[in-house]
């Protein structure tokens, strides 16, 4: 009898796992996805992972792929800004940023490899930056345009 009852059990338990979708994403700091037929291959930097692909009653899943915490972490997409032009890279002294739409609130900001903001500000049109306070170096220039959802970053190397 007790035989049974453990089977059954295992049956249930089984079956009601079965039940829950669990979906899957990778959160990195590169990489990407892809769509090929009912498979979504999702990549980031350093590995390569297959999304969970179901048919019928069976479930497959590769790779190191956890779950969407996006949703609970409150983080969004950004699409690509396209149309920044800064220059000259290298700078020595004035970095010109020409911006794609005027009159559109954009903030930018200045990081170093470290990821410490350095200087930021709130602009509407193009502008021009003085390097010269900064030290020869490599820095990340985020532009952002936080009502259309959409950011540009651009590596920018001071001599």
């Amino acid at each position: 009898m007790k035989k049974i009852l453990i089977i059954i059990s295992l049956f249930t338990l089984t079956w009601v796992s079965a039940q829950v979708e669990v979906k899957k994403s990778s959160l990195s700091t590169g990489g990407g996805s892809n769509n090929i037929g009912s498979t979504r291959l999702v990549f980031a930097i350093g590995e390569i992972a297959v999304r969970e692909n179901t048919q019928s009653n069976i479930h497959l899943s590769e790779g190191f792929v956890g779950p969407d915490i996006t949703q609970f972490l409150g983080v969004e997409d950004y699409k690509s800004l396209e149309g920044v032009q800064v220059f000259p890279i290298p700078v020595k002294n004035i970095l010109t940023v020409n911006l794609p739409n005027q009159n559109r609130n954009y903030t930018i900001y200045l990081f170093d490899l470290q990821g410490k903001i350095l200087w930021s500000k709130s602009v509407d049109s193009n502008f021009q930056l003085d390097m010269s306070i900064f030290p020869a170096g490599v820095y990340l220039l985020s532009i952002i345009d936080h009502k259309q959802k959409l950011k540009s970053i651009v590596k920018i190397q001071k001599e």
